[in-house]
């Protein structure tokens, strides 16, 4: 009997280890079947969001009122930012859809100006409505180049999850597949749409502005430094320059950082300033996660992350939070101060704390010492020129930017009326109402229009 026990164990065991095998084969299957559906569905969102904007900016070209007008331009802009939060999520080169990226953000801006003026009653004039049609046109080619985008990737057998699938045989194939599909197409074109020159809500989009970085002009290798020095998480990953940026406000170098269990395509991307040594912007494509930290703690890492990488004294103003991460935006704080020209956003994951998103080309463009005087009208004075059919919540002193890259002093006033807040900017010596925002309280946080 003892000469079959040996024989048994070791059928008992490779019977055990090929159970084993087959679990792991189901569990990976599983996990890749799950990606791809994600990444399915974070697609059709985003040209969901693409056509949605597409069609809120042609009702708003078409309207005769100011209120649809302002209506239809928020929820323009409500899209194009969704659009292009999506896109970011999707296992695509960064470095390849910067432009894209680019253009939706300036979408969203832009609606956000125009839906300004005509809260103020300003009826837009035929450059501004020119400029709004070829936003439309370009939205709706963009929306056509998605879907082909679409269409060619299920004709082309590609499954997204492969995009995520370590050691796939048709990785490469997949790769330049990417390349040709036509989203590059958009890419090339954007070049030919109009630049946005506007007096935006706080705005960094001057683009003649000259940035007033300082410092001595570092290598790549110290751009690799900057990094790892940045981000204890990737200090044992694979920290590499790929390319310079030129022809921006800032010349620098593109970062790619990943390691050995990071999908093609889905690593994360930076750019370090050539001057100074300043991280530009960080952008860490993760998927969603559960809401494990609040909206405060969520503050404190962002603030405690801005003071390690030398943005000093800056101050959180407004958040929105969605699908497990939140955006902050930061301005700088002078001499208690307020100075919006010199803004920071930072996004945080709600899963862990992690930062993973980081954009300061308008503070590194605009930041430098003001040469702040006393206001020559009071507090009690600038009051007055409030309306009376408004309850005051809280004051303060800030600088906004407004047209022509110029600079204002102001008491930035939050008010009450009805049951909407609105933010009125009162001129500190002359007392005349320079801006006036209206504060949309959401359950995921305060949008500014």
């Amino acid at each position: 009997m003892r000469r079959y026990a040996l024989p048994i164990v070791l059928v008992i065991a490779l019977v055990a280890v090929l159970g084993w095998g087959v679990y792991q084969y189901n569990e990976k299957n599983d996990y890749h079947t799950y990606l791809d559906i994600h990444f399915q569905r974070q697609f059709y969102e985003l040209i969901g969001h693409v056509e949605n904007a597409q069609v809120n900016l042609s009702k708003a070209l078409v309207s005769a009122s100011h209120k649809d007008i302002a209506k239809f331009l928020n929820d323009t802009v409500q899209q194009s930012y969704m659009a292009q939060e999506k896109l970011t999520q999707l296992p695509f080169h960064h470095g390849a859809i910067r432009d894209t990226e680019k253009f939706l953000s300036q979408l969203g801006d832009y609606a956000t100006a125009m839906a300004n003026k005509n809260l103020d009653g300003i009826t837009l004039n035929d450059e501004e409505l020119n400029t709004m049609v070829q936003l439309h046109d370009y939205a709706n080619y963009l929306s056509q180049q998605l879907v082909e985008l679409q269409q060619k990737v299920v004709a082309g057998g590609v499954n997204f999850g492969d995009l995520r699938r370590e050691g796939n045989r048709d990785l490469n194939r997949v790769e330049d597949q990417m390349k040709d599909f036509n989203l590059i197409n958009f890419e090339e074109r954007m070049q030919e749409y109009p630049e946005l020159i506007y007096d935006g809500p706080f705005s960094e989009h001057l683009k003649d502005v000259k940035p007033r970085l300082t410092g001595n002009e570092i290598s790549e290798e110290e751009a690799v430094n900057i990094i790892s020095n940045a981000f204890e998480k990737h200090r044992q990953d694979n920290i590499r320059v790929t390319g310079k940026v030129q022809n921006q406000p800032i010349d620098g170098y593109y970062v790619s950082i990943a390691n050995k269990n990071t999908p093609n395509g889905y690593e994360a991307t930076a750019a370090v300033s050539k001057i100074g040594g300043k991280i530009i912007w960080y952008m860490d494509p993760v998927l969603k996660g559960q809401s494990n930290i609040g909206r405060e703690e969520a503050i404190q890492k962002a603030e405690q992350f801005l003071n390690k990488i030398g943005y000093d004294n800056m101050k959180a103003t407004y958040s929105m939070a969605y699908e497990g991460q939140i955006i902050i935006n930061f301005a700088y704080e002078q001499d208690r101060v307020l100075v919006y020209s010199d803004l920071v956003k930072v996004k945080v994951s709600l899963d862990n704390g992690d930062i993973i998103g980081l954009e300061a080309q308008g503070y590194l463009t605009n930041h430098h010492e003001r040469d702040i005087e006393k206001p020559e009208l009071s507090e009690d004075t600038a009051r007055e020129r409030l309306s009376s059919a408004v309850t005051e919540e809280s004051v303060r002193l800030a600088i906004i930017p407004i047209a022509g890259g110029k600079e204002v002093l102001t008491y930035e006033f939050k008010v009450k009326f009805g049951e909407d807040y609105y933010l009125v900017y009162i001129d500190a010596n002359t007392g005349d109402q320079r801006k006036m925002l209206l504060m949309v309280n959401q359950k995921d946080g305060t949008l500014v229009i």
